[in-house]
């Protein structure tokens, strides 16, 4: 029998048919939502001249929506399962940007609240399903395969993001006004770009349709619904603290990348679109050193390791270097700050016990939509009052704290969280 890397990834395949399927509905995702909207988004509200502060309110609206709507939402996918609940949130998260289309101050905000909404579901789902689609020994490596596919299919659509409000134009030659294709920085060729990318969102529900069943809870569909009375609010609340400074320095950062390199070099669409995917690559490649580092630090360990370099990183980003500077710091600072992805939310679930995962899935989203919501609600004034320069200072103390904060509750409290697991597992058992 063969035991080359092809025939390995083949019998990976056979075995794990749920897995691929959801690897591929997350690349698709990541390419459309996430990728091609990264680069043209905050242009197309510039295009139709809204001032930075604005912007920075635009942004903040998805936040204030998971914060409202985490904990129901959680306890919803307990109900109709995570599969369903992934593949409503795709679809949702389609039919929320085309109300962007509507280029309405007050439409636009009912759009980057549903859009919020629904990418908040789709963030909840996403961690208790990936649980239950590997056993306990392959996870890290799942998770950590996740993230390269992921954030390749986000480098590969910010690459291509840079380009379509080009081809939007060259395309729509003679088929509507000449005022509407002057330029691929108007508000149509951005309109046009995010109605493709709204496309591609709505295909990437496709492999969740065909996901087989597997007969393992949230994968297979819906579970016993856990009582309110019976969550353990306060652990929840206390083992996802580390997601309230981890949002806050995402949201003082992604949604404010593609004008910091417009502002601080004057970089057209397509360079910006370049500079956003080398960093999404790296996001990617680097938390592939995650397991190396986990057998050697412990997650917890991993992560306070990690997030202080991504902190350097930032810091360094903050004084503002020359371009080729600034591109290797900005790698280093998002690409470290990333480890948190595969190794947290594993970390985190596997802490509890699994009628939990929805809910601590949940109670993290809404730390992470506080933190980035307070943060992206005062990143338009932070920008055009004190600059880019101290904006990415403020983040390289979150990303610093996020990592102690990981190390502090993690590490210390781990007996403490064992007790519990075993004790609700009894408690369980008896009711």
């Amino acid at each position: 029998m063969s035991t080359g890397p092809a025939a390995r990834l083949t019998r990976w395949t056979n075995h794990h048919h749920g897995a691929v399927l959801f690897l591929i509905y997350s690349a698709v995702f990541h390419i459309g939502l996430l990728g091609v909207l990264d680069v043209v988004l905050n242009f197309y509200f510039v295009s139709l001249g809204h001032s930075p502060e604005t912007i920075g309110v635009f942004q903040s609206l998805p936040r204030l929506a998971g914060f409202l709507t985490s904990v129901p939402i959680g306890l919803l996918a307990n109900r109709i399962g995570t599969r369903r609940m992934l593949i409503l949130s795709s679809v949702g998260c389609t039919l929320a940007l085309y109300l962007q289309l509507v280029p309405f101050l007050p439409m636009l905000a009912l759009s980057r609240f549903l859009f919020g909404l629904f990418y908040g579901a789709q963030q909840i789902a996403n961690t208790p399903l990936m649980i239950d689609l590997m056993d306990a020994q392959g996870r890290t490596h799942f998770f950590a395969l996740h993230n390269v596919i992921s954030m390749g299919a986000m480098a590969g659509g910010s690459l291509i993001g840079g380009f379509i409000p080009t081809l939007v134009v060259q395309a729509s030659g003679g088929l509507v006004p000449p005022a509407w294709t002057e330029s691929a920085t108007t508000t149509y060729a951005y309109g046009g770009t995010i109605f493709l990318a709204g496309l591609v969102g709505l295909i990437s529900a496709l492999p969740l349709v065909l996901m087989r069943t597997h007969g393992q809870g949230a994968a297979a569909g819906a579970e016993e619904p856990l009582r309110t009375s019976r969550v353990p609010w306060r652990i929840l609340i206390l083992i996802t603290l580390p997601m309230l400074s981890f949002g806050f320095s995402g949201g003082l950062t992604f949604p404010f990348y593609n004008l910091f390199w417009r502002t601080q070099f004057d970089l057209p669409d397509q360079s910006v679109g370049t500079i956003l995917s080398i960093g999404w690559i790296g996001m990617g490649l680097v938390p592939l050193i995650d397991g190396r580092l986990e057998r050697r630090f412990g997650r917890a360990g991993a992560l306070g390791f990690t997030l202080s370099v991504g902190a350097l990183g930032f810091f360094g980003l903050g004084l503002l270097p020359p371009l080729i500077v600034s591109l290797g710091l900005f790698v280093t600072g998002i690409s470290f700050r990333n480890t948190m992805n595969p190794l947290y939310q594993p970390l985190l679930l596997e802490s509890l016990p699994r009628d939990l995962h929805n809910v601590v899935s949940s109670m993290s989203m809404v730390m992470w939509n506080i933190g980035w919501f307070a943060a992206t609600a005062a990143g338009g004034f932070i920008q055009t009052r004190l600059g880019f320069g101290v904006m990415m200072q403020i983040v390289a103390v979150g990303v610093m704290i996020t990592g102690i904060a990981v190390v502090v509750i993690f590490r210390r409290r781990r007996e403490a969280l064992a007790q519990f697991t075993q004790e609700w597992q009894k408690r369980a058992e008896v009711s």
